[in-house]
């Protein structure tokens, strides 16, 4: 079977590594065929295929045009830009029926996402829209998930989880330019460093149905955007949550949470500890604080580790995962309308925190959407604005 014909979109720090992933060879079904704006800087991590005579377009626009005029065959294209850009290229790649795999996050406010799913669905061509969520390839963040969805601890009850592990200095934000910026970058920690994890929170615990959040701009760095930020969630069956990060705390700590009814998952340090409490009782937890007569019991639960290995290579199982999709012989890890979900929860945090109150988020393709979508970019526009 011949191989798909891929570009990637953007070869900075990230699509320079899925351009050598796939020009070395190392992704079964994909072969680079063309790239667009090679900084520098990652020129040597693709020069063999760059002498092998890849085609090199100074932009988006130039490789999609030479697509529509037919002088480049395409099937698929890597989104590795900036977050502004991802809706309209993935949707001039669907014009041109071309499979899409977008780097997080799928835009800046949650219309894009929209926009892209709907010219997906126009598409005369069954087509492959993948995102690039690679943590959830994580086996400790996949055991979590099998772990609530199983039922084995019963429901959620409250999620927390801390990650302040994403320092960066000053210099990270001065050394490029869209950094921190709203017109640019359209947000900080949320929009860059936190769309795995707050993907990673929906997808294991389900889309929060409200927030209340505090979102501090240049707290820590000389930045228009939030350097941190601390979001209180609640779910429709009654669980609550805490969900907090920053990037001007040393040392940071990346604990993630979850208490269900009968047990605690707790994720630290790449490790997913376990405490169960129904045999320490001897019965359901519920069942305990029901009945029980002791006023001031001491629970201890039994602790154990679960055995989830690691994965070392999440990128390449990502453009495997794409490449078998396209194939029609596998899925993705991540199918590209759930980016939806991850920036319903990331705008409702900015918008709370804008608007000093609690947030309710829209449920898909409704009159709430649509007024949850303009409330938000008319937000985003003011903070636009207000450094213009």
């Amino acid at each position: 079977m011949s191989k798909a014909q891929v570009g990637v979109i953007g070869v900075g720090n990230m699509g320079s590594k899925y351009a050598q992933l796939i020009s070395d060879g190392e992704i079964e079904g994909l072969e680079l065929a063309a790239v667009t704006r090679v900084r520098p800087e990652y020129r040597e991590k693709i020069q063999a295929a760059l002498d092998g005579g890849l085609r090199v377009y100074e932009s988006a626009d130039a490789l999609f045009t030479a697509v529509e005029q037919g002088e480049l065959s395409l099937d698929a294209v890597v989104i590795a830009t900036p977050h502004y850009a991802h809706e309209e290229q993935a949707v001039r790649a669907f014009k041109n029926g071309l499979h899409v795999l977008c780097d997080k996050p799928a835009g800046v406010y949650s219309r894009q996402a929209r926009q892209i799913g709907e010219a997906l669905a126009k598409s005369d061509k069954k087509l492959v829209y993948s995102m690039v969520f690679n943590q959830r390839t994580n086996p400790v963040y996949r055991r979590m998930k099998e772990l609530v969805e199983s039922g084995r601890y019963g429901r959620i009850k409250r999620v927390n989880w801390v990650v302040t592990d994403w320092y960066r200095p000053d210099f990270y934000y001065t050394s490029s330019s869209w950094r921190a910026t709203w017109d640019k970058d359209g947000g900080g920690i949320l929009l860059n460093q936190c769309p795995h994890n707050l993907d990673l929170l929906q997808w294991i615990c389900g889309v929060p149905s409200r927030v209340q959040a505090f979102c501090h701009e240049g707290k820590y760095h000389p930045i228009q955007v939030e350097d941190d930020m601390t979001a209180y969630l609640e779910w429709e069956d009654g669980a609550t949550g805490v969900f907090m990060s920053s990037t001007g705390e040393a040392a940071g700590v990346n604990r993630f949470e979850i208490s269900l009814e009968d047990a605690l998952l707790v994720c630290e340090g790449g490790a997913l500890r376990v405490c169960e409490v129904a045999d320490a009782l001897g019965m359901k937890e519920e069942e305990y604080r029901r009945t029980s007569t002791e006023p001031f019991p001491k629970v201890k639960g039994t602790w154990h580790t679960e055995e989830c290995g690691r994965e070392d290579a999440p990128y390449r199982v990502i453009l495997q995962g794409y490449a078998d999709a396209i194939a029609g012989k596998g899925e993705p890890v991540a199918w590209g309308e759930e980016g939806r979900y991850s920036l319903y929860l990331s705008n409702a945090i900015y918008l709370s925190s804008w608007q000093k109150k609690m947030v309710e988020l829209p449920t898909p393709d409704t009159e709430e959407e649509l007024r949850f979508e303009k409330a938000f970019e008319e937000g985003l526009q003011k903070k636009i604005e207000q450094y213009s």
